[in-house]
């Protein structure tokens, strides 16, 4: 039995590619998925991935949580050591949410 409980973060930018079978790998029962979504309104690609991460989240029995930013800069007063962080975004937005990541961690 796994006695380690993870919080895996998405950054979710406005065009998310779908990364479900990565996070099949590595969310659990009881870990909690959070959903950094980025930007203002929420765009249909990113209000559909929020509801299919909810329903992948109920179906392994994860908790999720998902919160609306702004900005890059609000984003990572969000994450916490230890996070696993993944990035959905493509492109510049992308290396940008990378690049926001990557200064948490240092």
């Amino acid at each position: 039995m796994r006695e380690l409980k993870t919080r895996t973060v998405v950054l979710l930018g406005r065009r998310p590619p779908s990364m479900w079978d990565e996070l099949r790998t590595v969310l659990h029962r009881n870990d909690d998925l959070v959903v950094l979504s980025l930007g203002y309104p929420v765009s249909e690609e990113q209000r559909s991935w929020l509801l299919a991460a909810q329903e992948l989240a109920a179906e392994i029995g994860a908790w999720f949580d998902a919160l609306l930013v702004v900005s890059p800069r609000e984003l990572v007063t969000h994450l916490l050591p230890g996070d696993d962080v993944r990035v959905a975004a493509s492109g510049r937005e992308a290396r940008r949410l990378q690049s926001a990541a990557g200064a948490v961690e240092r």
